[in-house]
C-alpha cells in the first residue's frame, strides 16, 4: 500500500470517531453559559477569608452568573427571573465592595439594617437555585428530551439546611440560657460541636452537588440555543472590576474623612479669664497650652496652685525600647509629620491636679485623613471631668474646634468578658475594680482630621484626678500614657477605622496607621 492510500484511509477512519468531549461546547453554546453559572453560584457560597479573595472571589461569581443568566434570559421564564437576580446580586455586590473602603459598610453591619440585608441577600441566592434548577428542566421538557438528574435540587435543600442551622446560631447564641442556648456547652456538647459540623458538610455537598449537576449536563439540551449578546463576557468582566478599582482610591480618600467639629473663633475672655491664663503662664505652663485654654478651662484653673510638668518623661524607640524625653517633651514617631507629646499638671485647691495631656505638629503632614488622640490613665485613682480642643492658625486667623471626647474601659464585675487585659491579668483587675470604686479605669480619646491650610496645630486633653485621695503625707507616684495615631497611608483595602485603636493600651501599628506614644510621670 502506498503512503498516500494510507493516509487517506487514516482520515476516513477518524471520520468515525466520536468527537472529543471539549468540542462538544461548539455544538451546545448554552452549556457554556450553565457552567459560568454553576462556577459563579460556587465562587458566592463559599468565602475564602485571605489574599483579598473574600472580595475577589464573590465579584468574579457575580459576574459569571450575570453572564451565564444574560444568553439564556429569552429561552423561558426561570431563566429571565435568574437573570433579573443575578443582575441584583451584581449591582449590590458591586456596591458591598467600593462601600468596604468606607466606614459605611461597618456602621451598615452594625445597624438594625444588616438582619434585612442578610435575609434578602440569602433570599436571592436560595431563589437562583430554585429557578435555574425550574428553568433546566423546563428548557429540556421543552425540547423533548430526558430532563437530567436533579442534582441541584438535592443542593438546594442542604443550602436551605445550611441557612437554618446559620439563623439558629446567630438568633440564639451560646450565651443565652435556655435549651438550644447556654445549655448546649454545659450539657449537650455533641450539639454543640455539631452544629458548626453540620453546617460546613452541607456547604461542601452543595459544593459537590453543582459540580455534579454540571457533569450530568454535559453534551446535552442541542435544543437550546442563546442570544447574541452586544458586549462579550470578557468585556463586562473587564468593565466591572475597572469600574470597581477606579471607585475605590475615591471612596478610601472620602471614608477617611472624620469631622473635628464645628470650626469658630475663639470665644472673647473675660477680664478674670485672662488673668487667669497669665498666671497659668507665670507658673510655668508654655503659652502654646495656656493659649488653647477656654473659658471654662480658665475659670476651672483660675485658683490654680502650681503647674509641673512631668518628671519623668519616656517614649519608643526605633527597637521599641524606651528612651527619655528631656524636658517632658517627647517626639512622636509619626511619618511624614512632626509632633510632640507633653503633659502639665495643675494644682487645684483640695490636693486636686487638672492633667492637660498636649499635643502640637511642628510639620503637618501631606495626607489628612484620619488622626487621634488617646489616653491610658493610671489605674491608682478614678479621674473624671473630660475635656478637649483643637487650635490651629489659617491665614492668620486663629480658628478652634471642640472634638467629641469618648471614653473607652469602664466596665464593671459584670461585663468583664469584653476587656482582654482582666481576662489576662485577673489579680490587678481586683485590685483596680476596688481602688476605682467598682470599675475599671476610664480611656478618653478623640478623633480629629486637620484642616486644609492649618499651621501651628495644637490640642489637648485634660482631666481631673486626686492623686492622693487618703490625703496623707507619704509620696506618690501617677502616670498616663499618651498616643497619636496619624493614617499615613490612602490605598489601604478594606478601609480601616481609626476608631478601633480609641482608647487601645498599645502602640502597635494597625494597616495604614500609625501610631506613637509617650509615657509620663508625676511624683508627689
Amino acid at each position: 500500500m502506498k503512503p498516500e492510500e494510507l493516509d487517506r484511509l487514516l482520515i476516513q477512519e477518524m471520520g468515525g470517531l466520536p468527537p472529543d468531549p471539549g468540542s462538544l461546547k461548539g455544538y451546545t453554546p448554552w452549556q457554556q453559559a450553565l457552567d459560568k453559572v454553576l462556577l459563579g453560584l460556587a465562587l458566592t457560597t463559599f468565602l475564602f477569608e485571605f489574599f483579598y479573595l473574600n472580595y475577589l472571589l464573590p465579584l468574579l461569581g457575580s459576574v459569571l452568573l450575570y453572564l451565564g443568566f444574560r444568553s439564556l434570559r429569552r429561552e423561558n421564564r426561570r431563566f429571565a427571573l435568574c437573570w433579573l437576580l443575578s443582575s441584583v446580586r451584581l449591582g449590590w455586590q458591586i456596591v458591598f465592595t467600593v462601600l468596604g473602603a468606607t466606614p459605611l459598610l461597618e456602621g451598615l453591619t452594625a445597624s438594625a439594617a444588616n438582619y434585612p440585608l442578610s435575609f434578602l441577600i440569602n433570599a436571592v441566592n436560595a431563589a437562583l437555585l430554585f429557578s435555574l434548577r425550574a428553568g433546566v428542566r423546563l428548557a429540556f421538557a421543552a425540547a423533548g428530551e430526558e430532563r437530567p438528574k436533579d442534582w441541584l435540587g438535592r443542593g438546594l435543600a442542604a443550602y436551605l439546611a445550611s441557612l437554618a442551622l446559620a439563623l439558629w446560631s446567630d438568633l440564639v447564641p451560646l450565651t443565652e440560657p435556655g435549651m438550644f442556648g447556654h445549655s448546649i456547652a454545659q450539657e449537650w456538647q455533641w450539639l454543640y460541636y455539631g452544629r458548626g459540623i453540620a453546617f460546613t458538610v452541607l456547604q461542601i455537598y452543595l459544593l459537590a452537588c453543582i459540580a455534579r449537576q454540571s457533569e450530568a449536563l454535559a453534551g446535552r439540551g442541542y435544543g437550546i440555543k442563546p442570544i447574541p449578546v452586544r458586549f462579550s463576557g470578557r468585556t463586562v468582566l473587564l468593565a466591572v472590576f475597572a469600574g470597581v478599582l477606579l471607585s475605590l482610591p475615591l471612596a478610601l480618600w472620602l471614608g477617611g474623612q472624620v469631622s473635628n467639629g464645628p470650626e469658630s473663633q475663639p470665644q472673647a475672655l473675660t477680664a478674670e479669664q485672662t488673668a487667669a491664663r497669665d498666671r497659668l503662664e507665670e507658673l510655668g505652663m508654655p503659652e502654646y497650652l495656656s493659649r488653647c485654654l477656654d473659658g471654662g478651662e480658665l475659670d476651672l484653673c483660675a485658683q490654680a496652685l502650681a503647674v509641673k510638668p512631668a518628671d519623668q518623661a519616656d517614649t519608643a524607640g526605633e527597637n521599641g525600647d524606651r528612651l527619655p524625653c528631656p524636658d517632658g517633651l517627647c517626639p512622636a514617631a509619626l511619618k511624614n509629620c512632626q509632633a510632640w507629646l507633653s503633659v502639665w499638671a495643675v494644682e487645684l485647691p483640695g490636693g486636686l491636679m487638672r492633667y492637660y495631656c498636649c499635643f502640637r505638629y511642628d510639620s503637618l503632614p501631606a495626607l489628612r485623613l484620619q488622626e487621634q488622640f488617646s489616653l491610658d490613665p493610671s489605674r491608682n485613682t478614678p479621674i473624671d471631668d473630660f475635656s478637649a480642643r483643637l487650635t490651629w492658625k489659617q491665614d492668620g486667623q486663629t480658628f478652634t474646634a471642640q472634638p467629641q471626647v469618648r471614653l473607652a474601659g469602664g466596665q464593671t464585675a459584670e461585663n468583664l468578658d469584653e476587656d482582654l487585659w482582666a481576662s489576662m491579668f485577673p489579680d490587678s483587675t481586683q485590685i483596680e475594680l476596688d481602688r476605682l470604686g467598682g470599675h475599671l479605669q476610664y480611656r478618653p480619646w478623640f478623633n480629629f482630621s486637620i484642616p486644609r491650610g492649618a499651621e501651628e496645630l495644637t490640642g489637648y486633653l485634660a482631666y481631673t484626678a486626686n492623686p492622693r485621695p487618703s490625703g496623707g503625707s507619704e509620696s506618690t507616684y501617677d502616670s498616663v500614657y499618651v498616643f497619636l495615631r496619624h493614617q499615613f497611608r490612602l490605598l489601604h483595602y478594606p478601609f480601616a477605622s481609626i476608631s478601633h485603636l480609641g482608647g487601645a493600651r498599645h502602640g502597635v501599628s494597625y494597616g495604614p496607621i500609625t501610631s506613637s506614644w509617650g509615657l509620663f510621670g508625676f511624683y508627689y
